[in-house]
C-alpha cells in the first residue's frame, strides 16, 4: 500500500477542489478579499437603475438597492448610478463610484457587447473594479417562439468574446449571471387550473429548453455559455477572472411549486406568491409604485402576499425582494466560495 504524507494529500485535496467560473478560484476569502474600487454594470432590466439609482423595471421604491446590481453595489457601500451609452458626458467613469449601463430589451447578442465595447472607449479596468453582467433573458424570451437554437448560440459566443474583451483589457473581477428559468416566469407560465396561462404558455417547453439542458444536448443558453467560458478560461489553481452564477437551481426552489413539478419549496425562502405579477400594471420606466395586483391570497397557502414578498413585479420583471435574494445568494455563496470576500 502506497502511504501518502499529509502535506501530500493536502495537495491533492487542493487540486480535486479547484475549479473554474462556478466555483472556487485560488484567492481565500480571508487573504484577499475582493474590496472594488469601482462597480460596473452591463446588461439587461435585470439590472437597470435611473440617474438618482432607483430601478426602472421592478417596483418602484424610495430604496435605490432594488435591482440585482445595485443591491451587490450596496453591500460594497456604493449607491449604482445610470450610464446609459448616450448620456454620460465623457464616458469615463470615476473611481469610488458605481455605473450601470444596463438597459431595457438588452441583448446577449447585440446590446450587452456594445455597452462594454462602449464603456472600453473611454476606461481601463482596474485591477480592483468589479464588473457586473446580467444578461441572456431576452434572447431566450424571443427565440422561445420559435425555438431558435441557432440565434441562442450566437447569442452565448458574441456574450463570451465581450467578456474576453473586457479581460483582455485588464479586468480581474467579472460576474457573469446566467439567465433565469423563463418557463417559470409568469409569460411562459402554463394553467394550472388555479392560475390563467401566461401569454406564452404555448412555448413553455421551449423556454426552459432555452433557458437550461436537462439532457446532453447543450442547446440552452445556460449550457452553450458555460462550456464557450469555460474554454476561453481553462481551470488554473490560480484567480480566475470570471465568475459564472448560475442560480437555476436556486431560482427554481424560490419559485417551486407543486404545480412546476417540485413540492412548494418557495416558502422556505420567505416568498409568499412565487408565480403570479404582483404587480396588474407597470410603467416602465418606473417612476412610481406599480398598480398592485387585486389578488392577495396565494393559491397554495392561502396566505396573503403583495410585493414585498412576491418573486415577479410584471412578466420577466422582478421584485426588489427577489432581487435581493438573488444578489444575496451571489454574494454569500458564489463569492465566498470564488474567494471573492
Amino acid at each position: 500500500m502506497i502511504k501518502l504524507s499529509f502535506s501530500m494529500l493536502m495537495r491533492i485535496a487542493a487540486l480535486m477542489a479547484a475549479c473554474v467560473l462556478v466555483g472556487c478560484g485560488g484567492a481565500s476569502s480571508t487573504v484577499n478579499p475582493l474590496t472594488p474600487t469601482r462597480i460596473i454594470a452591463f446588461g439587461d432590466e435585470l439590472s437597470a437603475v435611473d440617474s438618482t439609482g432607483h430601478g426602472t423595471y421592478t417596483v418602484y421604491l424610495s430604496d435605490t438597492n432594488t435591482t440585482l446590481a445595485s443591491r451587490l453595489a450596496a453591500t460594497y457601500g456604493f449607491t449604482m448610478y445610470n450610464c446609459s451609452i448616450t448620456s454620460c458626458s465623457t464616458g469615463v467613469v470615476s473611481s469610488a463610484s458605481a455605473i450601470s449601463y444596463a438597459a431595457a430589451s438588452a441583448t446577449a447578442r447585440v446590446t450587452v457587447p456594445a455597452q462594454i465595447t462602449a464603456y472600453l472607449n473611454y476606461n481601463t479596468p482596474g485591477a480592483s473594479d468589479l464588473f457586473i453582467i446580467t444578461a441572456g433573458t431576452n434572447d431566450i424570451a424571443t427565440a422561445a417562439l420559435t425555438n431558435d437554437t441557432t440565434t441562442i448560440a450566437s447569442a452565448a459566443t458574441a456574450l463570451t468574446t465581450a467578456i474576453q474583451s473586457l479581460t483582455n483589457a485588464g479586468a480581474q473581477y467579472v460576474l457573469v449571471m446566467q439567465p433565469l428559468n423563463l418557463a417559470r416566469t409568469p409569460p411562459f407560465l402554463a394553467a394550472n387550473g388555479v392560475r390563467s396561462a401566461g401569454a406564452n404558455s404555448s412555448y413553455n417547453s421551449y423556454a426552459q429548453a432555452l433557458s437550461y439542458d436537462t439532457g446532453t444536448a447543450c442547446q440552452s443558453f445556460s449550457c452553450l455559455l458555460s462550456t464557450k467560458l469555460n474554454s476561453a478560461y481553462p481551470a488554473t489553481s490560480s484567480h480566475q477572472p470570471i465568475l459564472l452564477a448560475d442560480l437555476m437551481s436556486y431560482f427554481n426552489l424560490i419559485t417551486g411549486t407543486t404545480n412546476t413539478g417540485s413540492a412548494n419549496t418557495f416558502s422556505s425562502y420567505g416568498v409568499t406568491n412565487p408565480d403570479l405579477n404582483a404587480c396588474s400594471s407597470i410603467t416602465v420606466p418606473a417612476t412610481s409604485i406599480c398598480t398592485l395586483a387585486t389578488t392577495s391570497t396565494n393559491q397554495y397557502t392561502g396566505t396573503s402576499w403583495d410585493y414585498t414578498s412576491s418573486i415577479f413585479a410584471y412578466n420577466y420583471y422582478l421584485t426588489p425582494f427577489a432581487n435581493r435574494l438573488l444578489a444575496d445568494y451571489i454574494y454569500n455563496y458564489n463569492f465566498y466560495r470564488a474567494g471573492w470576500r
